[in-house]
């Protein structure tokens, strides 16, 4: 990283601030967590921190973006400079997505393999070794190596999609037949993936019995997570690794999934949901609650 001045940093923020105490910046040239930053870093503090001022008073950072509830006394604001906004770590993120762009490709890597019915938009990019369907991929979308999207599958514009995600498979539908087996139920159903979504490494989502599972827009999966057939995602869900999303369950909006959840099939999950760490979803839960274990209770 090269280096900057306060008045770089100040012209690369994409959100509003007010800037506090000492301007005679020499110049950083790093981003650091507030821990381990040294005098050349930019560092940020989060607001839920209960010893803000011990860690902003420790840190040897010259710069640090805080929120307004940080009590700042006279002497840090002679020794250090402070960017007040009201999301520190969102105005970190966009600082340093300014700092550091995303590096964009497009085209497709000679080693994929690509249906010739296929529609890929010509700003977006598939990696080595990916298998591409008979699908439809839009702008500025990008699929890294060793990806496997099945036939019937739709992706949306500035998508991103890392190693090794299984997109529109077969879901695991059964009939039993009167003599105890097992017969599959064929899916000619599909995969909606929408804008902005975001799909871990080594993440499998199924493709639809009749009608389409659908990952809304603006969705974040992690890694490792297995979304099933006929499953229904709202937008701006954050799904975080290792979680499990039985059949037909519906998920609402700005819904927030924790590691190792697991969702059982055909439940309803409403609007700003929480669902913390190891939960076992057994029932329906409405808007604005809170999955706990196997409780449910209202978010505070």
């Amino acid at each position: 990283m090269e280096k900057l001045t306060l008045e770089n940093i100040k012209k690369a923020l994409s959100v509003d601030f007010e800037f506090k105490g000492n301007s005679n910046l020499d110049y950083v040239d790093n981003f650091k967590s507030i821990i381990d930053a040294d005098e050349h870093s930019v560092v940020w503090c989060s607001p839920d921190k209960e010893n803000k001022l011990e860690l902003i008073s420790q840190t040897a950072s010259k710069l640090i973006i805080c929120d307004s509830t940080v009590q700042l006394n006279e002497s840090l604001l002679e020794k250090k400079g402070f960017i007040i906004v009201e999301n520190p770590k969102l105005a970190f993120t966009r600082l340093m997505r300014r700092i550091f762009p995303a590096k964009t490709e497009s085209g497709i890597h000679k080693s994929a393999t690509v249906h010739p019915e296929a529609e890929i938009a010509s700003s977006a990019y598939i990696g080595p070794n990916t298998y591409i369907g008979k699908c439809r991929i839009g702008k500025n979308t990008v699929l890294q190596g060793n990806n496997y999207v099945y036939d019937n599958t739709t992706i949306g514009d500035e998508v991103i999609i890392e190693a090794g995600a299984i997109l529109g498979a077969e879901g695991f539908g059964m009939a039993k037949t009167d003599d105890g087996k097992w017969e599959r139920l064929p899916h000619i159903g599909g995969l909606e993936i929408h804008d902005h979504v975001e799909i871990g490494a080594a993440t499998t989502i199924d493709r639809g019995t009749l009608d389409n599972t659908v990952i809304g827009a603006g969705t974040k999966i992690s890694k490792s997570v297995h979304i099933s057939h006929n499953v229904q995602i709202g937008k701006d869900c954050l799904i975080t690794g290792c979680v499990a999303i039985a059949g037909s369950t519906t998920i609402g909006n700005n819904v927030w999934i924790s590691p190792n959840a697991t969702l059982l099939n055909k439940l309803k999950i409403g609007n700003n949901v929480f669902i913390s760490v190891g939960a076992t979803v057994t029932q329906d839960i409405e808007d604005n609650f809170q999955a706990l274990g196997r409780k449910v209770l209202p978010k505070r």
